[in-house]
C-alpha cells in the first residue's frame, strides 16, 4: 500500500489514466531552503480586497436592486398621493354643486345622489352627482307656474359652474315662463274684456231705467193741453178757482 505523498521506486510507470503536476516528495525528505512550507502561491490581500469574490458581487446586486425597488415604491407613493388629492378635490366640488342645487331649490328638489370611485387609501371618494327637480307647470295658474320655474331656474344656475345638463333646465324653465307669462297675458286681456261689456251692460241698463222713469212727468203736461184745447173751445166749460 502506498501512502500519499510517498516515493516511488525507478521502475514505475505511470498509466494513461495518472498524471502528476508536481514532483512527488518524501514526507522525511528535507525542503529547500529557500522554497516555502506550503506548495501554494501566497494570498496578495491587496487583490481579494480590489477585486471581490462571488459573494461581494452579489451583495453588491442585491443592494442595487434593493435601492432600484426603494425608487420605485418611493414614486409610486407619489403617484398615490397625487391621485389622492385630485379625488378629495373632485369629491369636495361635486358635493357643493349638489348642495347648491339642493339649497336654492327648496321643496322642488329631491335628495342629491352620488356616484362613488374608490382611491389607492381605499376610501370612497364622489366624482359625480345629481338632484332630481320639478319642472311640470303648476295647472290652471299661470302665476304659480312663474313663481316655481323662476325658482328651478335659479337652482339650476346655483352652483359656481353650471353643468351643460343644469343649463338645459334653465332653458327649460325660461322657456315654461314664457309660455306662462303668455297665457297670463291672454287671461287678464279676457278678463278686461268681459270687465268691459259687463260695464257696458250695466251702463246701458241703467240708462233704460232714468228714461222709463222720466216718461211719466210728460203725462201732465198732455192733459194740460188737452184742458187748454177744451177751454178755447166756444160754450165749453170753465175752469174756476175755489176759495
Amino acid at each position: 500500500m502506498l501512502s500519499v505523498g510517498s516515493s516511488l521506486s525507478p521502475t514505475y510507470q505511470p498509466s494513461a489514466l495518472t498524471t502528476f503536476n508536481a514532483r512527488s516528495i518524501a514526507v522525511n525528505e528535507a525542503l529547500p531552503a529557500d522554497e516555502s512550507t506550503t506548495r501554494f502561491p501566497p494570498v496578495d490581500e491587496s487583490e481579494a480586497v480590489a477585486a471581490p469574490g462571488a459573494d461581494g458581487e452579489a451583495t453588491a446586486a442585491e443592494q442595487s436592486k434593493r435601492e432600484q425597488l426603494n425608487k420605485a415604491e418611493a414614486e409610486l407613493a407619489l403617484v398615490e398621493q397625487q391621485e389622492i388629492s385630485e379625488l378629495a378635490a373632485r369629491d369636495r366640488e361635486v358635493r357643493a354643486h349638489e348642495q347648491a342645487h339642493v339649497a336654492v331649490g327648496g321643496q322642488h328638489a329631491g335628495t342629491a345622489s352620488y356616484t362613488y370611485e374608490r382611491g389607492p387609501d381605499g376610501r370612497q371618494y364622489a366624482v359625480a352627482g345629481e338632484v332630481p327637480i320639478s319642472t311640470s307647470p303648476v295647472s290652471g295658474d299661470p302665476q304659480a307656474t312663474i313663481d316655481k320655474m323662476e325658482q328651478v331656474r335659479r337652482a339650476a344656475l346655483a352652483p359656481a359652474e353650471p353643468s351643460s345638463a343644469d343649463r338645459a333646465i334653465a332653458a327649460q324653465a325660461a322657456q315654461l315662463i314664457a309660455q306662462a307669462r303668455a297665457e297670463l297675458a291672454t287671461a287678464e286681456a279676457d278678463d278686461s274684456a268681459s270687465a268691459a261689456a259687463a260695464s257696458q251692460a250695466t251702463d246701458g241698463q241703467e240708462q233704460g231705467e232714468t228714461e222709463a222713469t222720466d216718461e211719466p212727468a210728460a203725462a201732465p203736461v198732455a192733459e194740460l193741453a188737452l184742458y187748454r184745447s177744451i177751454a178755447a173751445e166756444p160754450g165749453g166749460p170753465s175752469l174756476q178757482a175755489s176759495a
